[in-house]
């Protein structure tokens, strides 16, 4: 009787608790490592040029309306295809849907290093920009359905440091790079190849290496069990077992699957528009509406924020550091001075060509000051991940959008001129949420809406972030305070938003359960005592449960 018992018991196994027998070791660690260099590569070639523009500019002979279309171009490449990567991620695979784009766009960025005029450039990081955003609508989901729950939010938090760290290693190979000043003609491309040239190059590595390691890593095994393929999900999860504890793929102890109805994949004989219908309607429907709007909105609140004000870093450092007076007075009367300055000091135009000497254009002060900034968030974002375990996601979103708040009102009234740098560099650190969100967006959503639910929030960041920079732009110089109180209201926003964020949960809520649930619930005792002596018996490392990261 009792051994008739364990068979039911260990019979169907909720895909969770099947991910927790594979454990949590080195194929993780690897996944994680892939994710993260294929997400850098995507944030360089999106953002690569914010740090390179003043040279580029120099060499075409860019004007400055020039200059403001050449920033926006991958913002809009993004928006553009973030939707059909989502779909793709859905309907192709995660795996398979970065496997096709992200080699086409290495092979645009690599391309765009050698355009020879402004129209060619745009073109070109456009397409390059379209196709490496597939990462995040991809990557962030396929380690999210990979990773144990236990450990998920750590690795997500982990992931996005990629993304904070971006502009210093974009930085890194810079200083170098521009103390160079060489300039190779090649007549038959009509161009000058220059040291920007060359670090566009460079700065496709991390990509490059990320797109290798992707091939020898598996599909997503939740993604496979919604296609309805338990087979080949099974032999994913042995694979990881094996290569988690060192045992034999025959020693894992699973042999059937059971995905929660909610997860079933909609129908795939519907015509395309149809299709794409059925992938976006359900996230903005009952029981998902709710928590779609609030995500979405907290996101819209972080990433206006951030994406705004971090395009302002360099001129507000150099602000302080040019031998200007900065003392007594506020960030706004800083600013405002040292813009009014540089108009002044200028004798051309938006529509006139901007004449500077090429060698001398990045000055290495500039970009030490990118490398603090972005060093220092993507040091916080790590030290989240230590956070986000004892303290869980929605405290941790407040405690990020409540640090930004105090921040933005202390930026306002502070004197002191270091303070007020380093209360700028805080304030857009709300995107620290970002691990937080993209957790919500995988726990929350059903696995055959996730890519989707990923990808609108590409959509809603970037999209309103570019609207954010040009609103800034047009408000800093004759509203610069009241613009700031907005910016404040808006994160303030936020936070109220996110105290409706719903709690920390370890299993399935009474709403969503199904019959497999229910079965898994009724024996949930026996079954974790089953669970945890397979683990013990495959001597999984205590360890990961501090996450000892080496850096």
């Amino acid at each position: 009787m009792e051994e008739t018992e364990d068979k039911a018991v260990l019979g169907k196994w909720t895909f969770e608790d099947a991910l927790d027998v594979s454990g949590c070791g080195k194929y993780n660690y690897g996944l994680l490592t892939v994710c993260c260099l294929l997400i850098l590569g995507m944030y360089i070639d999106i953002f690569g040029l914010s740090v390179l523009l003043p040279s580029v500019s120099c060499d075409l002979n860019l004007t400055t309306r020039e200059q403001g279309i050449l920033s926006a171009i991958p913002l809009v490449g993004v928006m553009v295809s973030s939707y059909a990567w989502g779909l793709c991620a859905d309907t192709l695979g995660r795996r398979r849907t970065m496997t096709i784009a992200m080699p086409i766009g290495l092979f645009f960025n690599l391309v765009t290093s050698i355009a020879p005029n402004f129209k060619s450039l745009c073109l070109l990081k456009f397409l390059s920009a379209g196709f490496s955003s597939s990462a995040n609508a991809a990557a962030f989901v396929l380690l999210g359905e990979t990773v144990p729950l236990k450990y998920r939010n750590r690795f997500m938090f982990l992931m996005a440091s990629a993304t904070m760290v971006g502009q210093l290693f974009i930085c890194l190979p810079a200083l170098p790079i521009f103390s160079l000043k060489f300039h190779i003609t090649v007549p038959w491309l009509a161009m000058e190849y220059r040291p920007w040239r060359l670090l566009m190059q460079i700065l496709c590595l991390p990509g490059l290496i990320g797109i290798f390691g992707l091939i020898v890593l598996e599909e997503s095994p939740k993604f496979l069990l919604s296609k309805g393929l338990e087979d080949r999900a099974l032999e994913v999860l042995k694979q990881m077992y094996h290569y988690n504890t060192g045992l034999d793929n025959d020693k894992y102890p699973v042999q059937t699957l059971c995905l929660e109805k909610s997860e079933a994949t909609a129908s795939a004989n519907s015509s395309f528009l149809r299709h794409m219908w059925n992938q976006t309607a359900p996230l903005f429907k009952p029981p998902l509406l709710k928590n779609s709007l609030m995500l979405y909105f907290i996101l819209l609140c972080a990433y206006m924020t951030s994406t705004g004000f971090t395009m302002w870093v360099p001129t507000m450092t150099n602000a302080y550091f040019n031998g200007d007076d900065t003392s007594g007075k506020t960030f706004c009367e800083v600013l405002t001075s040292s813009i009014i300055a540089t108009r002044h000091s200028s004798r051309y135009s938006n529509y006139t060509s901007i004449v500077r000497d090429c060698d001398q254009v990045i000055k290495p002060l500039t970009l030490y000051a990118v490398m603090v900034y972005s060093g220092l968030c993507g040091t916080l974002n790590l030290l989240l991940t230590f956070i986000v375990g004892p303290l869980g996601k929605k405290r941790t979103t407040l405690l990020v959008f409540t640090v930004c708040i105090i921040s933005g009102i202390v930026l306002m009234f502070i004197r002191v001129p270091m303070l007020s740098i380093l209360m700028f560099y805080v304030f857009p650190y709300v995107a620290l949420i970002l691990g937080n969100i993209n957790s919500y967006l995988v726990e929350l959503n059903p696995t055959y809406l996730r890519g989707m639910a990923t990808c609108l929030s590409v959509v809603v960041a970037r999209g309103f972030g570019f609207v954010s920079v040009q609103l800034i732009g047009l408000l800093l110089l004759e509203h610069c305070e009241p613009m700031i109180t907005g910016y404040i209201v808006l994160v303030l926003l936020g936070l109220i938003t996110a105290c409706f964020l719903p709690p920390d949960v370890k299993g399935c809520s009474k709403t969503s359960r199904t019959p497999c649930d229910n079965i898994a619930i009724k024996q949930d005792k026996k079954k974790k005592n089953k669970i945890k002596g397979y683990i013990q018996t495959a001597k999984l490392p205590e360890a990961h449960d501090e996450m000892k990261v080496t850096l």
